[in-house]
């Protein structure tokens, strides 16, 4: 566990992001962008996510006091689906289809991507889901993609054909989305086993979704060092690949400067995705 803590006198919602392996609980002021006040709590895994997210809510002082608002971002596997397509009865039925072995003891929740026309499913662990909504009693569930996939879309212009293929690597998972014109025109996310394995998923979607190396552009982003090795292993033989630097991409602010904070809650905490 490990703490990381800058002084802030006023902020009244509280961010968390869960993950398999860690918990990241933040507090920012949109309104004093250079102040944040952040910790770390790294999951034991001798005990279940539930015991983890108990002590750490115990032991982060952060998390103690009245809070307006409390957004959790929750990293795991997703399903992107149509808007057209989306029965909200249904939500658990695709989600657990297309990701059979998340159907134990998750709850399926989905973000709503109007702008481009499509909804995103996710699951959080039942019991961290009951332990948070009982200290929390206004709380909002939210995928880490979608703040990121709002941000991709963002940076590829509506009038422009160019596209624009971005490469996310978390916590043994990557993500790859596809835009043109500004819509999302592929997307998949994939298990990391091997360091070999984030090249094969990059250059594999490139080709099925029709990525044109000497026009169209990568971006890799992520704090893992795997972004920077497969920066460097793609750079040889894609002629347009480039690693986006979180210090470069948000103008020095104090949050994109902390190494330890992914790529994806950077962008919610200054985007507000």
């Amino acid at each position: 566990m490990s703490d990381s803590v800058m002084k802030l006198e006023s902020s009244d919602t509280l961010y968390i992001r869960i993950s398999q392996l860690e918990f990241i609980f933040a507090r920012y002021d949109h309104l004093r962008p250079q102040t944040l006040n952040y910790s770390n709590y790294m999951v034991k895994p001798d005990i279940s996510l539930n015991a983890n997210m108990h002590e750490a809510l115990q032991k982060m002082s952060l998390t103690h006091g009245d809070f307006s608002f409390v957004r959790v971002l929750v990293e795991g596997p997703v399903t992107l689906v149509p808007l057209s397509d989306f029965d909200e009865e249904m939500a658990e039925e695709i989600y657990f289809f297309n990701l059979p072995e998340q159907r134990k003891r998750r709850r399926v929740f989905y973000d709503t991507l109007s702008h481009q026309e499509s909804v995103l499913l996710f699951s959080v662990d039942k019991d961290v889901c009951h332990t948070i909504e009982e200290t929390f009693p206004n709380l909002l569930f939210q995928s880490s993609e979608t703040p990121q996939l709002l941000h991709f879309a963002s940076c590829s212009p509506i009038s422009s054909s160019e596209g624009r293929l971005f490469v996310s690597i978390m916590e043994r998972r990557m993500s790859v989305c596809l835009l043109r014109n500004g819509k999302i025109k592929q997307y998949n996310s994939f298990r990391l086993h091997h360091t070999q394995d984030a090249a094969y998923y990059t250059l594999r979607m490139a080709q099925l979704c029709g990525f044109l190396p000497e026009k169209d552009c990568l971006y890799i982003c992520g704090r893992s060092p795997l972004a920077e090795q497969l920066h460097g292993e793609l750079s040889p033989y894609l002629p347009n690949v480039e690693l986006l630097k979180a210090e470069e991409e948000f103008n020095a602010n104090v949050a994109a400067l902390q190494k330890d904070l992914p790529y994806d809650m950077i962008t919610l905490l200054l985007r507000a995705y």
